[in-house]
């Protein structure tokens, strides 16, 4: 079964877990062009830049909620300022079981799910679609 995203953002400040989440979503496709942001900020920045390079942009953020900076709620927000949002899903990740926090995603258009870290290999391929190797 072919992914049907290409281009991934993963955005966590956090350096383990996207070394972690990028060899999860190997499993299901060694083609997955992933690129990783430990900074929100710089994130956005690039993300901005390929706006203008449609090979460039990403079709989907796994994006973290609680880091320094820039949260990932002020991204979303940002992304919508930026009439980024409907180009982009985006899943939130976060160690957060704040059913509050659940809510509040549920509100931007483009997120499509929401995981709890840990999260597992099955947990990824329910939300992208695709069955690993």
């Amino acid at each position: 079964m072919t992914p049907k995203f290409k281009h991934i953002f993963v955005v966590d400040d956090d350096q383990v877990n996207n070394f972690v989440t990028e060899k999860l979503l190997h499993q299901f496709d060694e083609g997955y062009r992933i690129s990783s942001y430990t900074n929100p900020i710089e994130a956005f920045e690039i993300l901005e830049k390929a706006s203008q390079h449609p090979d460039d942009m990403p079709d989907m953020i796994l994006l973290d909620i609680n880091m320094p900076g820039m949260n990932g709620f002020e991204f979303l927000a940002k992304m919508k300022e930026y009439d980024l949002a409907s180009k982009i899903q985006v899943i939130m990740y976060s160690s957060s079981n704040n059913i509050e926090d659940k809510k509040k995603s549920k509100r931007f258009s483009n997120v499509i799910g929401y995981l709890e870290k840990p999260f597992s290999a099955q947990a990824y391929g329910r939300i992208l679609d695709c069955t690993p190797y």
